[in-house]
């Protein structure tokens, strides 16, 4: 009987504790990415980085709920999935991946006065005093690639780039700044989703370009590195963050890359322990955006004895400094805009390492 009684008693303690933590304010953040499609495995990684950002906020005077939505790497489903969020979820905030869904939702978050943290290097996306992004910029990572084709005395670049604002935003400073110290360039725009590049890579091949650049992403990115080295190219291969998503990086020793950096090794390597992946394609940025804004939330709810409003949270996030950050040390702009750095990486034996001069 007794030990019943105890039962009873741990059961209807259990059942206080639950109700207790039911009691909290709830903020829900949305989080709009790509969960099928060719991103899928990195939208997974996406949400278990929230998930270890949000376990590590560790907020105990309110909860923090996310709402997944996949928006399979489309603008029009990324903009139904923002209202769907506003309107029916009713979130306090939306975390969004990439420059093609954050482009779409950016307008809509600011008209509906919901607080947007972009996952992106698009500026276009923080315009509006509750958008914020958070990726190394695209003069930053121009400025890189630049001294990286200049270290190999090249005078023509022929660049390739793929339709994604994002990737085209870059290539236009890496474009601007090449002609800017007298290195020749000439520029081929094409579609994510292009199959066929034996005629363009022909008459690149026969202009003799010094270096051959591209931001390419999947499916047409390996068809075009394919068709390069197939036609005996024979020349350096650049890029920015394209050859991350290879999947011949074995045939690519000695391409050199210029990429945002993953993040700190502790969280990747828990990452890889909750989901076996080791695809980190912005997960620090992910992680970062994650833990400011939870930290931010519990904060302010402490001061306020609230949830704050859009306001509140974004002029206290406009107040970054020197924040020690998984991508490094980061702070933020006026306009907005969480700057970082960048790094060079060789692939040696196929395998991406850091590299050194």
């Amino acid at each position: 009987m007794k030990k019943i009684l105890c039962i009873l008693c741990m059961a209807l303690s259990l059942v206080a504790c639950d109700d207790k933590k039911s009691d909290k304010p709830v903020v829900k953040i949305g989080v709009v990415s790509s969960f099928s499609g060719k991103f899928a495995e990195n939208g997974e990684n996406v949400k278990a980085t929230l998930d270890l950002a949000l376990q590590d906020v560790a907020p105990k005077n309110i909860q923090i709920k996310y709402v997944y939505e996949d928006f399979g790497y489309d603008a029009p489903r990324a903009a139904t999935a923002a209202n769907k969020l506003i309107n029916v979820d009713k979130v306090d905030a939306i975390i969004s991946w990439s420059a093609v869904a954050g482009n779409v939702i950016s307008p809509i978050a600011d008209k509906a006065g919901v607080f947007h943290f972009g996952i992106s290097n698009d500026k276009n996306i923080a315009v509006g005093k509750h958008n914020f992004i958070h990726w190394t910029q695209s003069e930053v990572l121009a400025d890189k690639m630049v001294d990286l084709i200049k270290s190999k005395g090249a005078k023509s670049v022929v660049l390739f780039a793929v339709y994604q604002p994002g990737l085209q935003q870059t290539t236009d400073f890496v474009e601007s700044k090449l002609k800017a110290v007298g290195i020749k360039t000439e520029r081929v725009n094409f579609g994510i989703d292009d199959k066929d590049f034996n005629v363009i890579v022909d008459k690149m091949k026969k202009k003799n370009f010094d270096v051959w650049y591209t931001t390419a992403l999947p499916p047409s990115l390996d068809i075009l590195l394919k068709t390069i080295l197939e036609k005996q190219v024979n020349k350096p291969l650049v890029a920015i963050d394209s050859f991350l998503f290879s999947n011949i990086q074995d045939k690519l020793d000695g391409a050199q890359y210029i990429v945002t950096p993953e993040g700190d090794k502790d969280l990747l390597n828990r990452v890889t322990k909750k989901t076996g992946s080791t695809n980190y394609f912005s997960l620090g940025y992910t992680y970062d955006a994650g833990y400011i804004l939870g930290k931010t939330y519990s904060d302010l709810y402490n001061e306020l004895g609230r949830i704050p409003t859009p306001d509140e949270v974004s002029n206290k996030i406009i107040e970054t400094k020197n924040f020690n950050g998984s991508v490094g040390k980061i702070w933020v702009d006026a306009d907005g805009v969480f700057q970082s750095g960048a790094v060079v990486m060789e692939i040696k034996n196929g395998k991406p390492v850091v590299f050194e001069r």
